[in-house]
């Protein structure tokens, strides 16, 4: 018998199952989590194309999703390319979902 605190373990299996079943609930979660974004272009296509001069990823929104809410497309583009900020340089090469 285990004594943690004031509770004691008559049965161990229970505990390891417990704690089982809240790891893959987690895992699960998480999973739906980043499978919700991962679903967000339709198809799961991308668009590649390279910045010109002046170009901004508003300006982008407004051109390649303009029934979107530009926030929403801004925050997918910046996290599809992993970038640190949305200020675009020339001939940078950025996916588009």
């Amino acid at each position: 018998m285990l004594v943690l605190g004031n509770y004691r373990l008559t049965n161990p299996r229970r505990l390891v199952r417990a704690v089982v079943i809240l790891a893959l609930s987690f895992a699960i979660s998480i999973l739906g989590i980043t499978g919700s974004f991962a679903g967000s272009a339709p198809g799961g296509t991308l668009e590649f194309v390279t910045v010109q001069s002046g170009d901004s990823l508003w300006e982008l929104a407004d051109k390649y999703a303009p029934s979107q809410d530009p926030r929403d497309w801004i925050a997918r583009v910046v996290m599809v390319n992993a970038l640190e900020t949305v200020e675009l340089t020339p001939g940078q090469q950025i996916a588009l979902p």
